[in-house]
């Protein structure tokens, strides 16, 4: 056989083995296939691919924004990410699909005002975020630097128009939700049981742990069960003075430094001690730790005294900022005392900005407080009673024994409308999402995953 002959053969076998491998896909036909039907609505593979690049783009941004504080961000699963962008979608498709048959989707003068409102502020911040990650060291300016900031964030695939249909999305959807939701209700019963359950729940937390309800009161939380020996107590916080609160403040982390210091010391020390009791120590070994305590003995002596030096600086440094305080404080006390209101004397001169108008629940021991506010508060006899001032971390405490706190469950009336509050919205989510569940249930439904993988 001829060479040239040979040469074709081979060539001819090469392409038949390989020919599938040769054909090249064209993307915009790729793009174009259907990769969700949602009772014959469809959605081809650019705009699902469009929608699930956003959600890995958004993902990226955050892991980068973990980056910036040195933090690890959370494990992306890829095959569930695709998922959650498919399961969207679908929903997206019915929601609409449902919002046209009840002619939702249009939108009325105030609704097309209400949403280019919207639209305008959602892209402002979209654009001051990418100002704020990207450009923040940039020398670009003015029209050049908007120009910049706007193809940036519309290569992390946001656009005007993207923002636009996602709000008016969201508008839709919101009266989708409130046609649906329209007819539910919260009874009288469902609240006293809502109500009892919280009592019962909060009784026994309370009498395992009685500081628990002052911590839930702390916390602005409605407390259903009350423990005796609570009361509550107004204050007038009068601050240490800017520059000494600065002083105080260095003062403190040189004292708590030192005592770590001391800690350190004495437990180095100390571990050398149980060495040296050691049976069967050589004579070698036994000099080494003897020489060893020596050393350690020398370096607790010095952090005892570091410690010392730092505490007595912190205690002169206090002393001097309650002093520059004092004559305020014992004013104030005095006008309480003359008879004034205490109320008026608080939204005068009160510097703890979060102080209940109702006053602080606290009881004997109640360790979340400074003791120098629990320990007056607690010496107190009688309601309306006002202690000295008390030398506390912040500055002086001026107390008022305000009330009791009553023992035993809250009176219903006083949360029932809290609680029909959130009820409602409990039954009113758990209608919506069942009847948004239905409907995906009812529709005919076609995903094409091998056109996404593909």
């Amino acid at each position: 056989m001829k060479k040239g002959a040979v040469i074709s053969l081979l060539l001819a076998v090469v392409l038949t083995l390989t020919g599938c491998a040769l054909v090249v896909k064209d993307p915009v036909v790729d793009m174009s296939r259907v990769v969700i039907d949602v009772n014959g609505d469809t959605m081809d593979k650019g705009t699902f691919m469009q929608q699930y690049n956003a959600v890995v783009n958004y993902q990226a941004q955050l892991a980068a924004m973990y980056a910036n504080y040195g933090m690890q961000a959370p494990e992306v699963d890829e095959a569930q990410l695709l998922q959650d962008t498919i399961d969207a979608a679908v929903r997206q498709k019915v929601l609409e699909q449902k919002a046209a048959e009840l002619s939702l989707h249009v939108l009325s003068t105030d609704e097309e005002q209400q949403l280019a409102q919207k639209v305008e502020e959602t892209w402002k911040s979209e654009l001051d975020a990418t100002r704020s990650q990207y450009f923040l060291n940039t020398e670009l300016e003015g029209a050049e630097l908007e120009k910049a900031v706007e193809e940036r964030t519309v290569q992390d695939g946001i656009t005007r128009e993207n923002i636009e249909l996602n709000e008016k999305n969201i508008l839709v959807q919101d009266k989708l939700r409130a046609e649906v939701i329209k007819d539910v209700t919260v009874t009288a019963e469902e609240i006293r049981a809502e109500y009892d359950a919280h009592v019962e729940q909060d009784k026994t937390a309370i009498e395992g742990d009685p500081n628990a309800y002052g911590q839930k009161r702390l916390r602005g939380e409605d407390v259903f069960y009350a423990p005796a020996g609570y009361r509550l107590i107004k204050q007038v916080l009068i601050k240490f003075a800017q520059e000494d609160q600065m002083l105080i403040d260095t003062a403190r982390q040189e004292q708590s430094a030192a005592a770590t210091a001391l800690s350190g010391a004495q437990t180095a020390f100390d571990a050398n001690e149980e060495a040296l009791k050691a049976e069967g120590l050589s004579a070698e070994k036994l000099q080494e730790l003897t020489d060893e305590k020596a050393r350690l003995q020398a370096e607790l002596d010095a952090a005892a005294a570091e410690s010392t030096a730092a505490q007595e600086k912190l205690d002169d440094t206090l002393k001097q900022g309650y002093a520059n305080i004092s004559e305020k404080a014992q004013a104030i006390y005095q006008r309480a005392q003359d008879g004034e209101d205490f109320d008026a004397l608080a939204e005068e001169f009160n510097e703890d900005t979060g102080t209940p108008p109702e006053g602080y629940a606290v009881r004997k021991g109640f360790t979340d407080f400074d003791a120098a506010f629990v320990t007056p508060a607690m010496t107190l006899e009688n309601p309306g009673e006002v202690a000295e001032p008390s030398e506390g971390m912040y500055g002086f405490y001026i107390v008022q024994y305000a009330d009791d706190v009553k023992e035993g469950a809250i009176d219903l009336a006083s949360v029932a409308s809290h609680l029909e509050e959130e009820l409602l919205t409990e039954k009113r989510t758990a209608a919506y999402e069942d009847t948004v569940t239905q409907w995906i249930s009812d529709s005919d439904v076609k995903v094409y995953s091998e056109r996404i993988n593909d």
